[in-house]
């Protein structure tokens, strides 16, 4: 089951309205794959937001404010006065205070979905990031410097030690924790970007292969954007995988951070480092 169809069915799935065998599948996705399962997190905590017995306080003055407002506009204009079922009247006070307790609730609900991590509708500026990405990989295939160089036009950055990066981001990046033998570390750039500051670290091996290695802090990283994705496990970690002329792209959660690398040559490459780049380093 893809991201697709498991995303279709999720409302279905937390009402328990699905089939056991979809279920089943579903429940297997969610544990593989960290974007499905943060789209189920965002309707658990939609649900209950909404399922909460909670009575919204209004201000002390609201009533008195709008009674104000609507003594006025009846100088203005006598109000009609609207009938309800079997002749029952409603006082345009009563529409009111309904009108204002939906509102009240509409914009509770609209600020929870906002503050929820939904990275299939992030905002401009991460629409922005994933369309620059995007660009990045297209070049990257076949011209890495200028790939670096096209993205550090957008965003600025510095070359920095490992220490200093610690410093300016406030968490030690996993590349601290070195890299396998026959890996090496070319520099370690601190980019300063539209969602948080991000650590691009360019790597190399023994037969002069280079990748690059990103540390995006946030949960979910939207580097790939619309790009056909795969759901593996590497090194016991769900990773999200894409390919790109022969070379391939790989992010995983590490803690409330992700990490990315871009360039890899295959996932058993990816499996390799994972027990470096997949862990938090240790402290100094």
């Amino acid at each position: 089951m893809n991201c697709s169809e498991t995303q279709a069915q999720l409302s279905a799935y937390l009402d328990h309205q699905v089939s056991d065998d979809a279920e089943l599948r579903i429940t297997a996705h969610l544990e593989s794959c960290a974007s499905c399962a943060s789209v189920l997190a965002a309707y658990q905590a939609i649900s209950e937001f909404v399922g909460a017995e909670s009575d919204p306080e209004p201000p002390a003055q609201l009533w008195s404010h709008i009674e104000q407002e609507l003594d006025a506009a009846r100088l203005a204009q006598p109000a009609a006065v609207t009938s309800g079922p079997q002749g029952r009247r409603f006082s345009v006070r009563s529409i009111v205070v309904a009108a204002t307790l939906l509102l009240a609730v509409g914009m509770g609900l609209i600020s929870l979905m906002q503050n929820t991590p939904d990275h299939h509708e992030l905002g401009e500026e991460h629409t922005e990031l994933a369309i620059d990405f995007d660009h990045y990989l297209d070049v990257y295939a076949a011209n890495p410097l200028q790939a670096t160089r096209d993205l550090f036009s957008e965003y600025p950055a510095e070359e920095v030690e490992i220490e200093e990066a610690t410093r300016r981001v406030g968490y030690r990046p996993v590349i601290a924790n070195s890299l396998p033998v026959g890996y090496s570390v070319d520099s370690i750039n601190v980019m300063k970007m539209p969602c948080c500051t991000c650590i691009k670290t360019i790597c190399r091996n023994d037969s002069g292969q280079s990748f690059v290695v990103f540390e995006h802090d946030a949960e979910q990283a939207v580097w790939f954007g619309d790009r056909e994705k795969q759901q593996h496990v590497c090194g016991g970690m769900p990773t999200t995988v894409i390919e790109f002329d022969g070379q391939i792209a790989a992010t995983w959660p590490v803690g409330k951070r992700s990490v990315t690398i871009v360039g890899a040559k295959d996932i058993n490459e990816v499996t390799k480092l994972m027990p470096y780049l997949g862990r938090e380093p240790t402290s100094l």
